[in-house]
């Protein structure tokens, strides 16, 4: 199943691609670690306003969101580019007869 690993047409390829498969899932379990962290605080900001009017200013707010756009988009555009190349890479590796 895993010969392609050892066969010389296919050992850069499947190299490679192994170390950018591991290395897109690692940096996405990075980005959901930094979502859920920017759960908390969007949470905690939302409750201070809710406790204390005009304890924050709309600045904060829109900052946050900000962040959350920011690692959304790159979680996306990662996700996106990573099943592009798993679909690529099962692809040739499905046409190589072998």
């Amino acid at each position: 199943m895993f010969k392609f690993f050892t066969q010389k047409k296919w050992q850069l390829w499947s190299w490679i691609g192994s170390f950018i498969i591991l290395s897109s899932l690692w940096i996405q379990v990075q980005i959901d670690v930094k979502i859920n962290e920017w759960f908390g605080q969007f949470y905690d900001m939302i409750q201070k306003a809710l406790a204390a009017p005009n304890s924050i200013t709309i600045e904060e707010y829109w900052a946050s969101l900000l962040s959350f756009i920011t690692l959304a988009g790159i979680y996306v555009a990662l996700s996106n580019c990573c099943c592009f190349f798993y679909f690529s890479l099962f692809i040739s590796l499905a046409n190589s007869n072998g």
